[in-house]
Formats: structure tokens, C-alpha cells, sequence
């Protein structure tokens, strides 16, 4: 896919590798609007007139129809645009993903990159607060992305030409570690996800690509006390991997030390187990 003068919703855009995905995807010439949960005094906000959908959950989306799309024959200029929302409300991937489309158009691609990590003992009993930061990590990290699926389909049905749906895990969805039980089994659970909604859009919609991109560890906020055993990707270096991935669309993206992970699961799991189990 050329990114350029394409139509592209990227989910977790305030701050790390989110925020540089969306420069980068700017910088080459793409149309972006992103979603977090603080605003950005650098980048407008996509107006909403229609206020956040209430916790009951979104209503089904209207399939749009498949159109001429006017706006590719202005002259097309870079821009980036924002809207607050918080992913682990029912409802908000939804309306995000009706906000961006109303804002550029339609959508030629979608980037489920918000995550929540919590490092968390389950064997110590139960307590309000764990009970909290689990359901936190489920619902962002995975009942959102089920919710952003369902909601952008029908714009990346209509994309009129190659669309993608990329979904963003990480090595531990692989390979977890002791101390994020509850991260790496939503990640694996998008893993899977994406394993099915690939056969899916094979089937309906050939037109659009299901691309999982595998993260080593990123110097985010979300790991400023960590250390792993191989120096930490800049966020830059994350989001220019991942711009190459999506224009080349292959399935599978691992990037950084996420292709070694993966090659050595191929040809010796216990020892790769054995590397990320303390990571």
C-alpha cells in the first residue's frame, strides 16, 4: 500500500510509538487521525456533535456505500486531527472510528495500537483494585479491538481500492512473562483475533489486508523502569518499521528483536520461554 494521500485511524496517538506512527504516516504524505485519552494542544480535534456513546454499547454501523470519493480529487495535503476517548468505555472504538471516517472521508486504514500494561501478581488473592487494572487491560487492550474491527470494516470495505486492518501485539503474545499475566493474554488474544479475521476478509472482503505487527520492547513511557536484554527500540524506529510494513503488507511484521523471538519459537520454544518468562 502507498500511504500516501491515504485515509488512516490510528488507536493510542497521544504518546509513544502511537504519536510517532503518526508523524511518520503524516511525514509520507498520509491523512491521520488518532485517538487517546488526553488532548494535544499541537494537534485539532474532530469535532463531535453527537457526545460520546453511552456505556450500553455502540449501536450496529450503517454499511457505507461504495462511492466516488471527491475528496482524492482536491489537492490532498498532509493533516492530522485527534479525538479524545477512552477505549475501555463500550461504545468509544465505535464512535471513534465514525469520527475519523466523517473527518477524512472514509478510511483506507486502521491501527489498533492502544495498549495498558500492568505488572501484577494473580496469587496473591483478589483485591478491588487488581480486579480493576485486569479489566482495564481486557477491555483496551482487547474488547476494543474486537469493537474497532466490527466498526471499520464496512469504511474498509468501501476503501474502493487496497484498505488494511493492522493490529498491533507484541512479542509477549508469544512468549509471556511472569510479570503481566493479564498483558499477554489479551496480546495473544489479539493474535488469535487476527488469525481468524484474516480467513474472514479472505472469504468477503479480498480487498482488505489483515497485517499483525509484533513489537520488541519500545522506549515508551509504558517501560521507562524496564530493561530488556537487547537495547530498547526508539519509538521512531518502531513507527518507520511498522510505514514499511503496511506498504508492504505482508501478514505478519516482526520488528527488532521480534524477528529473533520468532525464529527461535520456530526452532527451540523452551529457551525462548526461558528468555521472556522474567523479561
Amino acid at each position: 500500500m502507498n500511504v500516501s494521500g491515504k485515509r488512516i485511524l490510528i488507536t493510542g496517538g497521544t504518546s509513544g510509538v502511537g504519536d510517532a506512527l503518526a508523524r511518520a504516516l503524516v511525514d509520507a504524505g498520509a491523512r491521520v487521525v488518532t485517538c487517546g485519552r488526553r488532548s494535544d494542544p499541537d494537534v485539532p480535534e474532530v469535532p463531535d456533535s453527537g457526545g460520546r456513546v453511552a456505556a450500553s454499547g455502540p449501536e450496529r454501523p450503517e454499511r457505507p456505500e461504495r462511492t466516488e470519493r471527491p475528496e482524492r480529487h482536491a489537492a490532498a495535503r498532509p493533516e492530522r486531527h485527534a479525538v479524545i476517548a477512552d477505549l475501555a468505555m463500550p461504545g468509544e472504538a465505535a464512535r471513534v472510528v465514525r469520527l475519523a471516517a466523517g473527518q477524512l472521508g472514509g478510511l483506507d486504514a486502521v491501527v489498533a495500537n492502544a495498549g495498558v500494561q500492568h505488572l501484577d501478581s494473580l496469587t496473591g488473592g483478589p483485591s478491588p483494585e487488581l480486579l480493576d487494572r485486569a479489566e482495564q487491560e481486557i477491555a483496551v487492550n482487547f474488547r476494543s479491538v474486537v469493537e474497532l474491527a466490527a466498526a471499520s470494516w464496512p469504511h474498509l470495505a468501501a476503501a474502493g481500492g487496497p484498505a488494511a486492518f493492522v493490529a498491533v501485539t507484541s512479542g509477549l503474545a508469544y512468549a509471556p512473562k511472569r510479570s503481566a499475566p493479564v498483558y499477554c493474554a489479551t496480546k495473544a488474544a489479539v493474535h488469535t483475533l487476527v488469525q481468524s479475521l484474516r480467513y474472514q476478509a479472505q472469504a468477503d472482503t479480498p480487498s482488505v489486508r489483515v497485517q499483525e505487527v509484533v513489537l520488541p520492547l519500545v522506549d515508551t513511557a509504558m517501560t521507562a523502569d524496564r530493561e530488556g536484554a537487547v537495547r530498547k527500540l526508539s519509538a521512531a524506529e518502531a513507527a518507520a518499521a511498522i510505514v514499511r510494513g503496511i506498504r508492504r503488507g505482508r501478514p505478519l511484521v516482526p520488528i527488532g528483536a521480534s524477528r529473533a523471538l520468532l525464529a527461535l519459537l520456530r526452532v527451540h520454544p523452551p529457551i525462548a520461554h526461558r528468555i521472556l518468562r522474567d523479561g
